[in-house]
């Protein structure tokens, strides 16, 4: 009986211990399958989130960043254009009153000029050379010397040369280059200018047109030509040329750069690829500059191109060469050109990957770890059967107490963590010194890693709102710096006065302001900072506050005072931005008003009884392009009735979903719509009138607004005597 009862209980206890064994054993299979899903779905999940949040954060940066280096780029030949459209208007006057110049020698091209600028006369092979009235005309363009100099100094960087070409075959060339026009027999070279690009090209298009880039008929250089059409009464007189050297361009496109391996390239309207680093593949650029960048194998970089060369800006992905890159572009609209920056999917997701990586590692390790265990725990569970199977009923409750229950809160533990409860936290059943113990400390350091990430993606959301707010701050602080309080001065009947401006982004770099130098003198200003954003916002305050102390110092002398802002800002203009400024005082007993012009746009008169009219004044250059700044004083009289209307291109340039400009035949026709209008009411409608037109596309200036009646001292005796 004793036998019978020790073998059953030995069977009892050995059949438990199995049991045990056998169910513990199924519980660590469950939780390792358990544990690798669950590494699996946080793997996923972490991938997911990370991808997200670096392409949102590079689409801002990336499209940022090539949105100002397009900026300035077109900045650039803004220069080039004004200058030249500005040498335009010379030449049209030589043409339409060329009893008002003298006759000044231009001699054919000499080696002994070389280095020097100087005029040059060329002849294409067919033009007649014994014309006496051509000849006259060119020996009169030929006081224009000056100008043509100081426009390829003043933009040395980026201009070559300035010629004027006559349909007849005769060309006037400003350059040093004298000793590069001769033929090996010393004859000066034939140069006939109707059958180069860029003047078939202005002559075509009727405006600047800047050409691919092409090599040099004189220099031994690739380069870009633009041309100017010139016309008096319709017909065409001239055409300027001007060019620049590719690689200044090439240059400037190189030096933009978002990260180590990123790359930008410069496409020309045509779709040749001015610029590229790559020598292989689909962005591969010959030395011959022929790659139409349109007509490439791969049909996704063809439609990027595409919107690209249709001036607009955007961001989005495309394969190149088989691999992933994120693309920003924007346009040079003054080239009408694009430019692009690319950067490598590859490069974005490192600290993705070898976070990933390393949590994969982390797994791996431990899970190896853990099945070593459990393998090893096996063999020593089989030993204490067989050494201690009397007391085997014991030793098989406290192994499953001490596997079991860990484990199976561990499952339960695993099983609940879902959405944003990842964490997995040490508690005291973990701690039971052996391979359970590692494997939830594994999992603690791993939530807590997890946790980490989570929170630091969190950070940089909120680093991005707090900027947000500090821009939205920036823009009340800056509105609260321009007059904002109207009507402006209610105890001076004499005239009515309205300011507005509308930044295009948060803050803007439009300026406007009036006050009062005395009783009689009242001082207006409007102005346009180059560029846009923070940088152009601290550029107006600074231009503001110092025209008014110029003002105010020169006693209202208007011409003294912005040759002193001029001064003032190229000493403190590390940037190297610039501003166009409108700057006036008016008399308001007598209406003589005195201003000058430094590039900004014409103003807009309307006499009593009759039509809104763009005001052709004496323009100068914008003030801190250059230490000598150029202006003339404008001095007009404004009668009772009379109307002044002051903007900033804003308006006149803003655009609609099809790019075409709202220009200033619309302004005048809105103006005219409304002569009877109060200021405040015109500028509504102005406004009202440009928002319409522009419709669902972005606002891509700063539009700014200046309004002025002036209703004379009479008006004013008469109110302030009642």
């Amino acid at each position: 009986m004793r036998s019978k009862i020790m073998r059953l209980c030995v069977t009892i206890v050995v059949t438990a211990i199995i049991a045990f064994f056998v169910s513990g054993l199924i519980e660590v299979m469950l939780i390792q399958k358990m544990v690798g899903e669950a590494g699996e779905n946080q793997t996923i999940t972490l991938k997911e989130k990370s991808q997200e949040t670096l392409t949102g954060i590079v689409e801002g940066s990336l499209k940022q960043t090539i949105r100002q280096a397009a900026d300035n780029s077109n900045d650039e030949f803004w220069s080039l254009d004004h200058d030249f459209r500005i040498l335009g208007e010379q030449v049209q006057d030589v043409f339409m009153h060329p009893e008002n110049y003298s006759e000044v020698p231009v001699n054919p091209p000499s080696k002994a000029n070389a280095g020097k600028y100087v005029q040059q006369l060329m002849f294409a092979d067919w033009a007649d050379q014994n014309d006496q009235e051509t000849m006259r005309m060119v020996r009169k363009l030929g006081n224009l010397s000056p100008i043509m100099a100081e426009i390829i100094r003043g933009n040395s960087d980026y201009t070559m040369d300035c010629y004027i070409a006559l349909p007849s075959g005769v060309t006037i060339a400003m350059d040093k280059m004298s000793e590069q026009k001769f033929e090996e027999d010393g004859k000066v070279k034939n140069y006939d200018p109707t059958s180069r690009a860029w003047y078939q090209g202005a002559v075509e298009k009727q405006d600047m047109y800047f050409s691919a880039a092409v090599h040099s008929y004189f220099y031994d250089l690739t380069e870009v030509v633009f041309g100017y059409p010139i016309y008096v009464d319709g017909e065409l007189v001239a055409v300027l040329e001007g060019s620049t050297k590719l690689d200044a361009l090439q240059q400037l496109v190189s030096e933009l750069s978002f990260s180590e391996n990123s790359f930008s390239i410069l496409i020309s309207g045509d779709g040749q690829l001015v610029y590229s680093p790559r020598t292989e593949g689909d962005l591969a650029m010959d030395d011959m500059l022929s790659t139409d960048i349109r007509e490439t194998a791969n049909p996704e970089l063809n439609d990027l191109v595409a919107r690209a060369l249709s001036l607009e800006e955007g961001f989005t992905s495309v394969h190149i060469d088989g691999e992933k890159y994120y693309v920003a572009y924007a346009p040079l609209k003054i080239m009408g050109w694009t430019q692009m920056m690319f950067i490598g999917e590859k490069e974005l997701l490192n600290s993705t990957d070898s976070l990933l990586e390393e949590i994969d590692n982390s797994n791996t390790q431990t899970f190896s770890k853990f099945q070593g265990r459990i393998r090893r725990t096996t063999i020593v569970i089989l030993i204490v059967m067989l050494l201690l199977i009397f007391n085997a009923a014991m030793a098989s409750a406290i192994i499953s107490k001490r596997m079991v229950t860990p484990i199976n809160t561990m499952t339960e533990r695993v099983k609940n963590m879902d959405g944003d409860d990842m964490s997995f936290e040490m508690e005291e059943v973990y701690k039971t010194k052996d391979e359970i113990e590692v494997l939830a400390g594994v999992f603690h350091k791993l939530t807590y890693k997890l946790k980490n990430y989570i929170n630091e993606v969190a950070r940089i959301s909120a680093e991005k709102e707090r900027i947000d707010t500090e821009m939205a701050t920036a823009n009340k602080i800056q509105d609260s710096m321009l007059p904002r309080i109207f009507p402006a001065f209610p105890d001076r009947p004499e005239f009515e006065l309205y300011a507005d401006m509308k930044p295009a982004k948060e803050v803007g770099g439009d300026l406007y302001d009036y006050y009062f130098l005395d009783d009689d003198h009242l001082a207006m200003v409007i102005g346009d900072v180059s560029g846009k954003g923070i940088s152009a916002a601290l550029f107006m305050v600074m231009t503001k506050h110092i025209i008014q102390s110029q003002v105010m110092l020169h006693g209202g002398d208007v011409y003294k005072a912005i040759e002193g802002v001029n001064a003032l800002l190229m000493e403190e203009n590390a940037a190297g931005m610039f501003v166009t400024v409108w700057l006036g005082v008016l008399n308001v007993t007598t209406g003589a008003l005195s201003y000058v012009n430094a590039g900004h746009e014409y103003p807009i008169i309307c006499r009593k009884g009759g039509q809104y009219e763009l005001y052709k004044d004496n323009h100068g250059s914008p003030v801190a392009c250059r230490k000598k700044i150029k202006i003339k004083l404008n001095e007009i009289t404004l009668n009772p009735g009379d109307v002044l209307y002051l903007y900033t291109d804003g308006i006149t340039e803003a655009t609609d979903s099809d790019f075409k400009m709202f220009g200033h035949d619309r302004i005048l026709e809105v103006l005219n719509a409304r002569k009877e209008a109060t200021v405040l009411e015109l500028d509504k409608t102005v406004r009202a009138a440009v928002d319409e037109f522009v419709g669902e596309a972005d606002q891509f200036d700063d539009m700014t607004t200046l309004c002025i009646r002036y209703n004379g001292p009479e008006k004013g005796k008469t109110k302030k005597d009642t």
